[in-house]
């Protein structure tokens, strides 16, 4: 058996009170709290229990619904939104679900995410169109109104869309990306013609070459090439140059229309009459670099007449004469320009089969 060490000063106690244990009083300290204290502070739990729970367990999405969307699966849709059966509604940042549907999918446009509590959300999606074809060096990148690149590295132009040559887009183009040139102001001014061509209604245009921004052309159903000039109020020549398309030439004029001035308005010239001037230029280039030629091989200059090829030196211009349906102007009438007989200005004239339009 084990002994167990009393303690001396407790014996002692017990002997001299006749050998009865002692007990000790307690005292007992009473709260005096209110009894609104109480109520209020069992209400607060209860609703930092109720919170804890709606963040974790409670108000988690189930159910999603998604609009407006064909080329993407729901399943893509809900794998780049995040979101999944244990997102919580109330911890659920919409914007942030809505930019990684745009970013992460370059052909959604938009996204509306709206949540329905208590326990589903609906995706409202607005597909990007496909509005133009970027020509990389025989490669082609296709992008949408708003400029944003949806695919990259196609063997082909999309059928049925312009395509913009001279654009040299930059060498890491991605799906989801803006549109980057080499050259600034080449992004801004497709942006800028597309928006235009759309606001106009002005179908037709098969090709848009930038190659010098300086002097924009346009190619229209394959017939006319439209020289609009720099990107100056291009919204202002295009609808100029729409108009004396649908109103000043026949549908099966060939050849090519030119911005000339606001003042001066707009030249059209027959294919006749460009391949004319074509070749009236080379063989001029021709003559003097044979008149070159010469003179470096005699040692001294040759001197020739100013002799003008004759289907430049005469001609059957028309002019436009007239506001086109100004209120209560004349409706414009084309006369014929005296044939040319003196010797031609410093400045080549048009050529035969050259009609322009002032004052539209």
């Amino acid at each position: 058996m084990k002994k167990k060490r009393i303690d001396r000063s407790s014996a002692d106690a017990i002997a001299s009170h006749g050998g009865r244990r002692l007990h000790k009083k307690r005292k007992r300290i009473k709260l005096n709290i209110p009894p609104s204290i109480v109520v209020t502070f069992g209400i607060t739990a209860s609703l930092v229990i109720v919170v804890i729970m709606s963040f974790t367990l409670f108000f988690n999405v189930k159910q999603a619904e998604i609009n407006g969307c064909e080329l993407y699966t729901y399943d893509q849709v809900l794998v780049i939104s995040g979101v999944s059966d244990s997102t919580n509604l109330l911890r659920m940042n919409t914007d942030v679900v809505e930019k990684r549907l745009v970013s992460g999918l370059p052909y959604i446009e938009e996204a509306k995410v709206t949540k329905r509590f208590p326990d589903s959300i609906d995706i409202e999606i607005t597909e990007a169109k496909q509005k133009a074809n970027l020509d990389d060096d025989g490669r082609y990148i296709v992008i949408s109104s708003q400029g944003i690149v949806l695919e990259t590295d196609r063997k082909a132009p999309v059928a049925g869309l312009p395509t913009v040559k001279g654009f040299e887009p930059e060498s890491d183009l991605k799906p989801g990306d803006e549109m980057k040139s080499k050259d600034n102001l080449k992004a801004k001014i497709v942006k800028t013609l597309l928006e235009s061509i759309d606001k106009l209604e002005f179908d037709g245009i098969s090709e848009i070459d930038l190659t010098d921004r300086t002097d924009i052309v346009l190619r229209y159903d394959d017939r006319l090439d439209i020289y609009i000039g720099s990107s100056y109020d291009m919204e202002y020549k295009l609808e100029d140059m729409k108009l004396v398309i649908d109103q000043g030439l026949i549908k099966s004029f060939r050849g090519m229309l030119r911005y000339t001035g606001a003042e001066s308005g707009i030249m059209a010239r027959s294919e006749s009459a460009v391949n004319s001037r074509d070749e009236a230029r080379k063989k001029r280039k021709d003559n003097e670099k044979a008149e070159e030629k010469e003179t470096n091989a005699d040692g001294e200059q040759q001197t020739g007449g100013d002799e003008q090829p004759a289907d430049i030196a005469g001609g059957e211009d028309q002019y436009y004469e007239g506001d086109w349906g100004g209120e209560g102007g004349d409706t414009g009438a084309l006369t014929e320009a005296p044939a040319v007989t003196t010797a031609p200005p410093e400045t080549e004239p048009p050529p035969p089969e050259t009609t322009t339009w002032a004052g539209w």
